[in-house]
């Protein structure tokens, strides 16, 4: 069993981990079984931040603070695993049935507060989701020895479903917030506009209240069939031929339903239902005094702690009773609400219940063969080559947001099929001219594609000209690479690997925004409406880059065991990781001109999205007898995170560096062992060469503005485990 205690500034170490499993074989040892059962609590709870910027005008140096969001989110996770594995020994094969289950709960409380910028506002928000997993895989596996060859037969059903029945949130603001003076400066830095917004939540009122429910099911079928066939060609030549295929089906969907305000509670027209809400709570108001104030909900007993290392605060935690209760009054009088004047106080969103639904299918069918051919006992050759055809339908949602869009979203359903067919050729060469070295070769293509909610056809055509494109025509990415790598083998060297790569990109997928104006957004708009020719629009979608991406590195890898050492020092064991990675990409995109015939096609360099320049792994860790310790520690550098053409608006994440310890002892009694883990250690409570450890973004151009922070804290974990 496992106790973890969530954050280590927090108080509840209620989490706990149990895993009971049971294996053994029967029928004169033909019949394998395995059960394992895994019951699982942990509290995940983080601080986060975001801030949103844009460029002013054409200026391509200074940025503009837009908005500000600081949230604390304690989230539940509440989980059962289970596990059976059966398999049956064949006089010249086994057959094996594998079936894992899961089912999961994941409760998110989110107090958050925003600041926007150009409306001069401060909100005050509380969200709730309960999020409801369930997933279960069954796998049929058939291994048969023949005469001249071996067969593999595998099948396996996948079905998994998430389910949020209702998720709800409820905003409160003031309005105005004190913070116009920072509207449309330059480089201001949000710290500053936090320090100075207002903050009286006698005159921050009740703004909106929303809810959804949604349920989004998958399922997979794959069938697959591999051959293997031995080859003698000589005295100092084999061979082993291996071919097969694969064929696999996806199916998935998704339904979304929401509700909320239409406007706001300060709006005279909700007037009914303000005045119905606060006899509800027991405030009862009048003609005149409809206003439902912040100070009325908060929890006097709770407290954000050191948010954020106390870069910012946060003010007035809701009580999540008091709010809860409010949401399901509102749930349980939209009808009344409608009768008494206000239906836009809580009505079902037509917009958010349309515009998100999706349905699809994907179908895989790849087939390869490959060769291993042994010359002699010093070179090895794999030369192979594969065929992979993917064809995906899926069918979204187009609309155009108009004033009546929460009640009649004016939309169409379009369904679209892409195929994209690959044929990928590699060749590995494995040279070992010693017994304690060997040189490998390898080239290689490999494919990655488009995650399946940018391919959807789904536009909205929003206000102000924002536009939501899918691109459907999105094509996988593709890479060619070639790695050489060096190994070296010795009981006191231990495993040491020295070794590189190149990796040539094509089509590398990447979010991007940019600008159209009148009808040169047609290509990107409605195919029932044609752009206004008066409006800017700004188009947001993924595309593929037209340019090669070049991705090169040298790898240093040590595994090694100081036996050797005089005791103590020889249960000292060593593991040490190093990449570094030089990439290069251009970047195309338009530079606008005063007219379309001014516009200049133009791009600009910069690293792979994504892809750190240094990357280390190292452990250190002592074994003597059954007591075991092990320290870890992960450095990732900066990773370029996103593409602008504005230089001002690219992003980076900060360079991230983690540490983990963890340590088992053994004893004789019971097969009992005793173990210990503390993950993420940082902060206050570690020296200071322990520090940064979290997930941030900056600006490229100016580092010590921040893009988003998220910080999940230390955990730890003490437990026991017993083999019967």
């Amino acid at each position: 069993m496992n106790w973890l205690g969530g954050l280590i500034r927090s108080p509840d170490y209620n989490n706990y981990k149990v895993v009971p499993s049971l294996e053994g074989r029967i029928l004169d040892d033909r019949l394998g079984i395995f059960l394992q059962a895994n019951f699982e609590n942990r509290n995940l709870t983080s601080n986060s931040f975001s801030a949103g910027y844009s460029n002013q005008a054409n200026n391509d140096t200074n940025y503009v603070t837009n908005s500000i969001n600081l949230s604390h989110i304690p989230r539940n996770k509440d989980r059962i695993n289970a596990a059976l594995v059966l398999d049956y020994r064949l006089p010249s094969g086994k057959i094996s049935f594998t079936n894992f289950a899961n089912s999961g709960i994941t409760e998110t409380i989110n107090r958050s507060e925003s600041f926007n910028i150009g409306g001069n506002a401060h909100h005050f928000t509380m969200g709730y989701s309960k999020s409801n997993v369930n997933m279960i895989t069954s796998i049929m596996s058939i291994e048969k020895q023949f005469s001249g060859f071996h067969a593999d037969f595998n099948f396996s059903h996948s079905y998994s479903e998430t389910e949020s029945p209702n998720d709800w949130s409820i905003n409160f603001y003031r309005l105005p917030a004190g913070i116009n003076d920072f509207y449309n400066r330059v480089n201001v830095n949000p710290v500053n506009v936090v320090a100075a917004a207002i903050t009286d939540s006698s005159k921050t009122n009740l703004n909106t209240v929303s809810s959804s429910n949604s349920f989004t099911p998958e399922r997979k079928y794959m069938t697959s069939l591999d051959f293997k066939i031995p080859l003698n060609l000589g005295k100092n030549i084999s061979a082993e031929i291996k071919f097969g295929g694969k064929y696999r089906k996806s199916t998935r969907s998704h339904r979304h339903e929401s509700f909320g305000t239409t406007g706001t509670f300060q709006s005279p027209s909700e007037r009914a239902a303000a005045l119905m809400i606060r006899d509800y709570i027991g405030r009862p108001g009048s003609f005149t005094n409809v206003n439902i104030k912040l100070k009325w909900f908060i929890d006097t007993t709770f407290t954000y702690g050191d948010f954020l290392d106390d870069e910012f605060e946060m003010h007035y935690p809701l009580d999540f009773d008091m709010i809860e209760g409010m949401i399901f009054f509102c749930q349980d009088s939209i009808d009344v609400f409608a009768e008494e004047g206000s239906p836009g106080a809580y009505a079902r969103n037509n917009y958010s219940s349309t515009s998100f639904n999706y349905s699809g299918e994907e179908l895989l069918a790849a087939g390869y063969i490959m060769a291993t051919i042994n010359l002699g006992q010093k070179l090895t050759i794999i030369p192979g080559i594969r065929y992979q055809g993917l064809e995906t339908t899926y069918s979204g949602i187009r609309g155009v947001q108009s004033a009546i869009s929460f009640y009649n979203y004016n939309h169409t359903d379009t369904s679209i099929t892409v195929e994209h067919p690959f044929w990928l050729p590699n060749l590995n060469l494995i040279y070992k001219p010693l017994s304690w070295f060997d040189i490998r070769m390898a080239y290689s293509n490999t494919i990655s594609y488009a995650d399946f909610n940018t391919i959807i056809p789904r536009i909205h055509v929003g206000s102000y000209g924002n536009v939501q494109w899918n691109n459907y025509a999105l094509n996988p990415s593709q890479s060619e690479n070639y790695d050489l790598y060096f190994t070296f083998y010795e009981n006191k060297i231990g495993l040491f690997t020295l070794g590189g790569f190149v990796k040539k990109i094509h089509d590398l997928i990447y979010p991007w925004k940019f600008s159209k104006p009148g009808l040169e957004a047609e290509p990107y708009f409605l195919t029932t409406a044609l752009p206004n020719e008066n409006t800017n629009y700004t188009i947001q979608t993924y595309v593929n880059n037209q340019l090669m991406v070049n991705n090169r590195g040298l790898e240093v890898d040590w595994q090694t065991h100081f036996w050797y050492l005089p005791d103590p020092l020889n249960g000292l064991v060593l593991n040490i990781n190093y990449t570094n990675v030089k990439s290069e990409a251009e970047y195309p995109y338009v530079y606008a001109g005063a007219t379309s015939a001014t516009n200049v096609d133009t791009s600009f360099t910069d690293r792979l999205i994504y892809q750190p320049n240094h990357i280390f792994n190292f452990s250190l860790g002592y074994d003597n007898k059954g007591f075991s310790i092990l320290l870890s520690m992960l450095y990732q550098d900066d990773v370029f995170s996103g593409v602008s053409q504005w230089p001002q608006l690219r992003s980076t994440t900060a360079a991230y560096k983690r540490w983990d310890l963890s340590l088992n002892q053994s004893f004789p009694w019971l097969g009992l062992q005793l173990y210990g883990n503390i993950n993420n250690i940082n902060g206050k409570y570690a020296p200071l060469f322990m520090e940064n450890a979290r997930d941030m973004s900056v600006l490229q151009m100016y580092p010590d503005i921040p893009k988003s922070i998220e910080d999940y804290g230390m955990s730890a974990e003490v437990g026991f485990r017993i083999r019967l």
